[in-house]
């Protein structure tokens, strides 16, 4: 795929995306909080609007992030419950840094035991981490119409957003980077008409999540003789956790498995998704040669697209049948009320 075609794409989905997708909830927002660098809202910057909502609590507050780019690293720790990020529309509203992971003390993300982490930080697992533009520590947060970038042009671990906390949500929103662009860390989480850009791992983490009507694209240079993996998934202290994919699309530059396995009992589902060539015959990977995948659970059902010919896949990949595959794309894989309960 050339440059400027590749360019043209992003745009064009980014367009499409324009188009807000409902929430599924109907809570009322008790507070909005408008952010404007130019002067014109109540903070110049997205971390001091998310420090003025305070500690502890209970009612829905929205942010309000005006059109720009706003360069900044912002966390929202696990005592600012109940936040609605809003922007004015994910090709308008960024927000963006370019932190990377030190190769110096990490190598990558080292699979790990759900034990391991129960007793350790995200720090202490991997610095990587450290790296996102954009984390949320806390349950209950709403994104919608906005962007998440990191804008690292190097090879390096640099994530855009990282969520480990319970009952996120995300409405037309964008995340941009290559290696390791969005941490789906821990907790239930539901995207929405998103739009999910990278090369390298460039969706990760332990988390319990259905991603629908989503465009996942590959942004792998075509010359490169190493694919890329969409997905590692793991599981930790939740086994049934698992990465959904309901409709959308794959696309973009150069070659993708859909996804390698961060641990023995990761999980993978995608139905009904239309994947372009970008996708390997093989379709999926081990982490490393000796890995164990007796237990993996990689399926594909119902999907379409040139890079959906499942002739060639690995012979470990989980065959599931349509009614098999209702459990993990009915919401209530993650649902038990929550969501009605966002605004």
């Amino acid at each position: 795929m050339t440059a400027p075609f590749y360019s043209c794409l992003v745009v064009a989905v980014l367009l499409l995306l324009r188009w807000p997708a409902p929430s599924l909830g109907s809570a009322r927002v008790a507070r909005t909080i408008t952010v404007d660098q130019g002067g014109g809202g109540d903070y110049r910057t997205v971390q001091s609007a998310v420090d003025a909502v305070p500690d502890g609590n209970t009612h829905w507050v929205k942010i309000h992030v005006k059109q720009g780019s706003y360069r900044e690293k912002v966390t929202i720790s696990s005592q600012k419950g109940f936040i609605l990020l809003e922007g004015d529309g994910s090709s308008s509203t960024d927000i963006n840094f370019d932190l990377h992971a030190d190769v110096s003390e990490t190598p990558g993300i080292t699979p790990i035991t759900g034990h391991q982490r129960a007793n350790l930080t995200d720090t202490e697992i991997s610095p990587t981490y450290k790296s996102a533009t954009f984390t949320v520590h806390s349950d209950n947060f709403v994104a919608r119409n906005i962007a998440f970038k990191n804008t690292y042009k190097g090879a390096l671990p640099a994530i855009a957003l990282l969520i480990d906390g319970d009952k996120g949500a995300f409405y037309d929103c964008a995340f941009h980077g290559y290696q390791d662009t969005l941490s789906d860390l821990a907790g239930r989480h539901y995207f929405r008409h998103c739009f999910v850009v990278g090369a390298v791992d460039f969706i990760f983490g332990y988390g319990k999540s259905i991603y629908e009507d989503c465009t996942l694209m590959s942004n792998m240079p075509a010359s490169s003789q190493q694919p890329g993996w969409v997905t590692a998934h793991g599981r930790a202290a939740d086994r049934s956790a698992a990465f959904v994919f309901k409709g959308g699309v794959i696309t973009g530059s150069g070659r993708q498995y859909l996804g390698r396995a961060w641990n023995d009992q990761a999980a993978v589902v995608f139905y009904r998704v239309k994947m372009d060539g970008v996708i390997v015959p093989q379709g999926w990977d081990k982490w490393n040669s000796t890995q164990d995948v007796s237990h993996v659970s990689f399926t594909e059902v119902g999907c379409s697209g040139q890079g959906s010919r499942i002739a060639g896949r690995v012979p470990w990949e989980r065959r599931m049948n349509y009614a098999e595959v209702q459990r993990f794309v009915d919401i209530r894989f993650i649902d038990d009320g929550w969501l009605s309960n966002q605004p």
